[in-house]
């Protein structure tokens, strides 16, 4: 009396008959279906992500035979085995690989991208059944790789574990050179360097309109807004040949370039940096070329980093600048106030090139509280104006090193301390910088132009200069060679330098006799001296009849016979840094006129 509803469920399992089934064989119904299910889900996963190449599980056993466990001629080709490379080997694997390299370069194809699926981690290993499956959907299945072939790159990329450098096979079909700036001796394959790609001649009428206006628009562009061309495209270039399409480069080209050209100047950026390929396309346009043409009138534009630090950091065993009235002002100021000027400075210097406009200079002095000195901060900026730039923008760091300099350190104490004794031997003229080379002589017993520490302090007061404890430690600090002080190049740095601004004026108004080699005509400048505009006849320290054999012992400090331009300069570095630089212009152009 017991109906079929009320039976207990019958369980495949020999579980209890509770109704509940348990874990076991399933029943035949199911298990037919689920035979089922999962072999569409093979064959669907022939395409999917996780077996992008179509050898998952529905791919035929033949061909999982081919890739996992077979033998070639007793040697094991699973993915932890090793494959010995040999000279037929390498010579089918770099078949092999020109044949991808044409398949990349043709469709423009990033091939590591393919690869990077299977390396979250990025350390440049998969296993060999990966490498297959990410080369063959690389190429569109439009290369099959014979076995020959595959062991062929076994031999060639694998590990000792058997795992394959995927990155050093996308690199060799690819062409990339990596770590060049690490390698300076390794050789550049000749279509990675720059400098091979053509530009293509232009009509008479664009190239000259390329060269008057289109260029320096361009590169006024780029350093107003302070971005580098190329790193705009390289979200196109994956294989970083220096090529994108015609439609990438409009695409990446900068939106300023877009807003300032007109159509006619785009179609003239197309024809002159369009690039012919080896198979005779011409969809190609040389965005690396673009970039140097429009980099290399401006060196700020060229290094990320601006100047070498050599040309803009304090050197201590360099020559001590002989400040101005108005540097020593703005100093002043600065330390007083404890100002850090590269910050400010920073704002307007996008590259970090460390430069800056002239007008931007003045502004950001003006920040700085430095707007009193008015129409001195352009004299300001002339001065420490950058001779790499064609518009002689400022070089800020140079400045902001000299006037954030503290005033204990060793440069600070020299500047004073020159600047004290060029005032004392002013009134002497270059006889006292003779007497005293020749009281430090008579102490030089090897004629070396050195002396000992003890015979230097001797000296000093002889010669009527008193110095400090202080002083005296930084003397040693910057002039000590080798336990001994260097007495020749002292009294050099008591003649002085000129700073840029008054070389400048000095060589433009003695360049009637200046020679090429730097040498000077003392004879044809005698003929057309004039003593009355002489510095220090002006102020009464020496007579007219004195100026010009006072100039002649100035410039041969050592009376070698020899009269060169850096002697000259030296030399009115000496008998002119009181003066402001209105007088120091007027004295310099009418002494020669």
């Amino acid at each position: 009396g017991v109906g079929p509803a009320s039976r207990p469920r019958r369980c495949f399992s020999g579980g209890e008959q509770d109704g509940r089934q348990k874990p076991g064989r399933l029943r035949p119904r199911e298990e037919r279906h689920s035979r089922r299910l999962h072999a569409s889900a093979g064959t669907r996963a022939g395409t999917t992500a996780a077996d992008p190449a179509g050898r998952g599980f529905g791919a035929p056993d033949s061909h999982r035979a081919r890739t996992t466990g077979r033998r070639v001629r007793g040697v094991e080709t699973m993915d932890t085995g090793t494959i010995e490379l040999t000279e037929r080997m390498a010579q089918v694997a770099e078949a092999l690989e020109a044949k991808v390299h044409r398949y990349v370069t043709e469709n423009r194809v990033r091939l590591e991208s393919f690869f990077f699926a299977y390396d979250r981690l990025r350390h440049r290993h998969i296993t060999r059944a990966q490498f297959l499956r990410a080369l063959n959907v690389s190429l569109n299945s439009s290369l099959i790789l014979s076995r020959e072939e595959e062991l062929a790159l076994f031999a060639k990329y694998s590990r000792d574990d058997g795992m394959i450098n995927y990155l050093a096979f996308s690199d060799n079909c690819t062409k990339i050179q990596r770590g060049l700036e690490t390698r300076p001796l390794d050789h550049v394959f000749e279509e990675q360097m720059v400098d091979n790609h053509p530009r293509n001649h232009l009509p008479p009428k664009d190239e000259k309109h390329f060269h008057e206006v289109l260029m320096p628009k361009l590169q006024q562009i780029a350093r107003e807004q302070g971005f580098v061309i190329k790193m705009n495209f390289f979200d196109f270039d994956g294989n970083r040949n220096g090529c994108v399409t015609k439609g990438q480069f409009m695409r990446a080209l900068p939106d300023k370039y877009q807003i300032a050209c007109s159509p006619y100047e785009i179609d003239i950026l197309w024809e002159r940096y369009r690039q012919f390929d080896r198979y005779g396309k011409s969809n190609d346009v040389c965005y690396h070329a673009l970039h140097k043409d429009v980099s290399e009138m401006d060196p700020a534009l060229t290094l990320p980093d601006g100047l070498k630090d050599a040309d803009y950091r304090v050197d201590k065993k360099g020559r001590i600048p002989v400040l101005s009235e108005l540097e020593r002002r703005v100093r002043r100021v600065a330390r007083d106030r404890g100002l850090l000027m590269i910050p400010f400075f920073d704002d307007f210097d996008k590259l970090h090139t460390g430069f800056v406009t002239p007008n931007n200079f003045t502004r950001v002095c003006c920040t700085l509280g430095l707007d009193h000195f008015g129409k001195e901060l352009i004299e300001l900026s002339h001065i420490y104006a950058s001779v790499h730039h064609r518009d002689h923008w400022v070089n800020y760091r140079a400045f902001a090193a000299e006037m954030e300099t503290p005033a204990t350190s060793v440069r600070s104490v020299l500047q004073d301390l020159f600047d004290r004794l060029r005032r004392e031997f002013g009134a002497r003229g270059s006889a006292g910088l003779h007497g005293l080379l020749a009281a430090f002589g008579r102490s030089d017993r090897g004629g070396g132009g050195c002396v000992s520490l003890q015979d230097f302090k001797r000296v000093l007061p002889q010669c009527g200069v008193g110095v400090s404890d202080r002083e005296m430690d930084a003397l040693f600090s910057h002039f000590g060679k080798r336990g001994e002080v260097d007495y020749a190049a002292f009294v050099r740095e008591l003649r002085g330098c000129l700073n840029k601004l008054r070389e400048a004026l000095v060589r433009e108004a003695f360049a009637d006799f200046t020679s090429e080699v730097g040498g000077i005509d003392m004879r044809a400048l005698q003929q057309r001296f004039r003593p009355e505009h002489h510095p220090k006849v002006m102020d009464g320290s020496i007579s007219a009849g004195e100026a010009f054999s006072d100039m002649v012992e100035g410039v041969d400090l050592e009376r070698t016979g020899q009269f060169t331009f850096d002697g000259l300069s030296d030399y009115w570095s000496f008998v002119t840094s009181s003066l402001t630089q209105a007088q120091f212009e007027r004295c310099v152009r009418s002494i020669a006129a």
